[in-house]
C-alpha cells in the first residue's frame, strides 16, 4: 500500500508574497479613495441646494405665495424661507422672513458665488423666479488640491432649476 504525499500547499513565502503585493495596491489607492469621497461630498450638496431650491419653487405654487433660498457665505450655509416681508423687492429680510430649513455645507465644500440678487432667489407662485441665475459650489482637497465645481442654476421666466457640474463649464463631457 502506497501513500501519497499532497504537495498543493500554500507555502509561507507564497501567502507573504501575496499579502505584501495587496498591501502595496491598497497603500496606492486609499489617497484615491479620500478625493472620490470629497468629491461625493460636492455632488450631494449640490444636490441638496437644487432639492432646496425646488422645494422653494413647489411651496410658492402649491400656497400660492413667494418662497426662497438665501445663500449665507458668513456661515457657508442656505436657507430655505417663505417670504413674507417687503415681498416687492424679492430679498430675504432676517429675522422677518419665515424660516423653513437651515442648512450648512458640508467641511470643504464652499459656496463659491451667485448671481442672484441680494444671494437669493425668491420664486412667485405662478412658479417662476424673479431673476435668472446660478450659485457655485466648490470643493478643495486637504492639500488644496481643486476636486470640484458644481453650478445650480435658475431660469426665470419659468422657474426651472437645474444642476451642472465642471464638465459643463470646462467641457469635458
Amino acid at each position: 500500500m502506497r501513500i501519497r504525499h499532497n504537495n498543493r500547499g500554500i507555502t509561507v513565502l507564497e501567502l507573504t508574497i501575496v499579502t505584501v503585493v495587496i498591501a502595496v495596491i491598497a497603500s496606492l489607492a486609499i489617497p484615491q479613495f479620500g478625493k472620490v469621497m470629497e468629491r461625493l461630498k460636492l455632488k450631494t450638496a449640490g444636490r441638496d441646494v437644487l432639492s432646496a431650491m425646488r422645494l422653494a419653487r413647489s411651496a410658492a405654487v402649491s400656497q400660492k405665495d413667494q418662497f426662497g433660498v438665501y445663500f449665507d457665505y458668513y456661515q457657508n450655509e442656505y436657507v430655505l424661507f417663505h417670504d413674507v416681508a417687503n415681498l416687492s423687492s424679492f430679498t430675504y429680510d432676517y429675522g422677518s422672513d419665515s424660516v423653513m430649513l437651515t442648512n450648512a455645507l458640508p467641511k470643504r465644500v464652499n459656496l463659491g458665488y451667485d448671481t442672484f440678487p441680494n444671494s437669493a432667489v425668491i420664486f412667485r407662485p405662478n412658479g417662476s423666479a424673479a431673476s435668472s441665475g446660478h450659485v457655485l459650489l466648490y470643493s478643495y482637497s486637504y492639500g488644496d488640491e481643486y476636486l470640484g465645481l458644481m453650478a445650480v442654476d435658475v431660469l426665470a421666466s419659468t422657474g426651472r432649476v437645474k444642476l451642472l457640474s465642471d464638465d459643463y463649464y470646462f467641457g469635458e463631457n
